[in-house]
């Protein structure tokens, strides 16, 4: 299984960079709302101060980056969470050139994998409608799908995962 690690204050730059890689192939085909305004380096420096910023290494190089914090901005959206001691996931991003291989799901097992061994209950995120590869990618994992939810003027729909 693919090894997480926590990402170092000196991995910002290269995680906004791989960030803008998987923002501008996305939009090329049509599978992404991130762009220029998200994420942003603001994102980055908060996952690193909550040390909830992961990154997956080939080498010297950062291939995958995941961030694994606190739900508190989920909370307030309505949807029927689980009460559980939760985090949750958001920010996943694969190299583009690596997607398409089956390495998410590897590494997204990868990181509930760890968050269970660290006494988290459940894992929640959203997906964007837009992005149909990453929607099937957690109906294919077994993940619960609770309300669809619209956030920053974007339709998601939430998941959840009891660990």
């Amino acid at each position: 299984m693919k090894k997480l690690e926590r990402a170092r204050s000196e991995d910002a730059r290269e995680v906004l960079d791989l960030y803008h890689a998987a923002a501008e192939a996305g939009r090329e085909s049509g599978r992404s709302e991130w762009d220029d305004t998200y994420p942003t380096m603001d994102d980055i420096q908060a996952d690193l101060q909550e040390n909830g910023l992961y990154v997956l290494r080939e080498g010297a190089r950062i291939v995958a980056a995941i961030s694994l914090v606190e739900p508190d901005e989920l909370d307030g959206l309505g949807v029927s969470w689980t009460p559980a001691r939760a985090k949750e996931a958001c920010r996943f991003c694969l190299e583009p050139q690596m997607q398409g291989r089956g390495l998410a799901a590897e590494i997204f097992l990868s990181a509930l994998a760890m968050l269970k061994s660290e006494g988290v209950e459940a894992v929640r995120y959203l997906c964007a409608k837009e992005n149909p590869a990453a929607f099937r990618l957690y109906t294919r994992l077994g993940h619960a799908r609770l309300e669809d939810v619209v956030w920053y003027d974007t339709e998601f729909y939430s998941f959840e995962k009891l660990l």
